[in-house]
């Protein structure tokens, strides 16, 4: 077959370099955070800083502070269950199949809306959120349910890490009245 545009040599890096990787569904750095059940499945480190990926299980009616990011643009695939997302002053659902983009600086939050738990895919860009979870969630052996929420109320590191995520925690009085 031949192309009407210049192709590069064969011994071109485009060619020859093998620079992405596959991370298998079992591999990844698994975190809790309260709720959350969290595999890192690609950091800002392997991305060279474009891209941040997570799956995650989230328990049955929990949902996370509303919070933005100043610099990450952060989006959602729902694999299983269904969720309510505050999008600004606005709610939507999304169930199994349903994408979910959100620009940074976008005030944002999910809730399983489910008696069961619920799964979904997270993703950054740039990179840079998913490394909270990995430096400062649980390890699922030595999790305590009791001892994430006191480290959330009390630990100035952890506090002093949200911060330093480019992240502000937006609570709101009625966030996820029903």
């Amino acid at each position: 077959m031949t192309f009407n545009f210049a192709v590069p040599d064969k011994d071109d890096p485009v060619w020859t370099s093998a620079d992405g990787f596959v991370v298998r569904n079992e591999e990844g750095i698994v975190r809790l955070t309260g709720e959350e059940r969290f595999a890192v499945k690609v950091t800002g480190a392997q991305s060279n800083g474009r891209l941040g990926v997570m799956e995650g299980t989230v328990a049955p009616r929990f949902g996370n502070v509303p919070h933005t990011h100043r610099q990450e643009d952060e989006a959602f695939l729902i694999l299983s269950g269904r969720f309510r997302f505050i999008n600004g002053d606005q709610t939507f659902e999304a169930g199994p199949g349903d994408f979910v983009y959100i620009p940074h600086g976008t005030r944002h939050g999910f809730k399983n809306i489910l008696d069961v738990p619920s799964r979904m895919m997270v993703f950054y860009t740039p990179a840079g959120p998913e490394q909270f979870f990995v430096d400062h969630g649980m390890r699922e052996d030595t999790y305590d349910p009791q001892e994430w929420a006191n480290r959330l109320r009390n630990d100035t590191a952890l506090q002093k890490a949200l911060a330093g995520m480019n992240m502000s925690l937006l609570p709101g009085e009625h966030d996820w009245a029903e």
